[in-house]
């Protein structure tokens, strides 16, 4: 039996320590890549391929435009548990379909490369937005795939002491046979830390105020600059590739999200009101090397 829904901010509890560094991060080089993979293919296996003949520690791909066969995902929902603060819905299944936004995390899980993908997707006419599972998607058509490879800097999935979830984390890389300049950050929110201002805190780190932020996670609520507000507290969200931190310091981020309930959201956040559930995994890359 799952727990209630969470009703306010102060419901939601994550059952260990609270971790000091709210914003970590690690610097690192972003690359422009490009490649196809094969139709008939499982997608995982498509992006490990590729990763493996690089010297990428991790990439952050856009998965926009892909074809799958039939596939399965899963929805936020409530905990299952005393514990955690979240969880996911019952394992759910599409026929296949076309992507029309999708964001893939790629780093390490158990010493193998792992995608975490968020997409946002029509059946039937009617919108859907969920976390896939990799393991189930196979490529219907070849297509090509963009986003950006990085070196110096890893996504490592690991236990997370405060949420009790297994995580990508991030992870500085060491022994690199090339020297990396620094264009790039990745990082991974804590609990509660709002999305709009974790990304301005964290271009500071980069050599530019003119910067491009790709990423994934969840919410816990938010509001918009141009729509409806999200009420419900469990949400899973991916970023719009609009999303920009621009040089007179103003962020636009746009979104877009789905509640527990299954409500679809979009907009631009209103700085201050979105605060994160559980985490969000960050690519941000300064403009000027684009």
């Amino acid at each position: 039996m799952r727990r209630p829904a969470p009703k306010k901010l102060s419901d939601i509890q994550h059952p260990g320590p609270r971790c000091p560094d709210r914003l970590p991060y690690r610097l690192g080089r972003a690359d422009k890549v490009s490649f196809r993979p094969p139709e008939n293919v499982p997608l995982l296996r498509a992006i490990s391929d590729w990763i493996e003949t690089r010297d990428f520690h991790s990439a952050v791909l856009d998965l926009s435009g892909l074809s799958l066969e039939s596939f399965r995902y899963v929805m936020p929902d409530r905990a299952v548990d005393s514990r955690h603060a979240a969880w996911y819905s019952d394992t759910r299944s599409s026929e296949g379909a076309r992507l029309k936004e999708a964001v893939a995390i790629v780093g390490r899980k158990e010493g193998d490369w792992f995608a975490h993908i968020h997409a946002f997707w029509n059946d039937g006419g009617v919108g859907h937005l969920g976390h896939l599972l990799p393991d189930s998607l196979i490529l219907k058509k070849s297509t090509e795939i963009s986003g950006y490879g990085i070196k110096g800097a890893a996504f490592v999935a690991a236990p997370d002491p405060e949420t009790e979830f297994t995580l990508f984390r991030v992870r500085g890389v060491e022994g690199s046979e090339e020297e990396i300049v620094p264009n790039a950050l990745i990082s991974t929110l804590a609990p509660f830390e709002d999305l709009t201002v974790s990304i301005l805190k964290l271009s500071e780190n980069l050599n530019t105020r003119s910067i491009e932020v790709l990423g994934l996670g969840s919410l816990a609520g938010a509001a918009f600059e141009d729509a409806a507000p999200m009420k419900g507290l469990i949400s899973e969200i991916l970023l719009q590739p609009t999303c920009r931190v621009q040089a007179d310091n103003k962020c636009t981020i746009p979104i877009r999200c789905v509640d527990l309930d299954g409500r679809l959201h979009q907009g631009k956040l209103q700085a201050g009101e979105a605060p994160t559930l559980v985490t969000c995994e960050l690519l941000l890359i300064e403009s000027k090397q684009n």
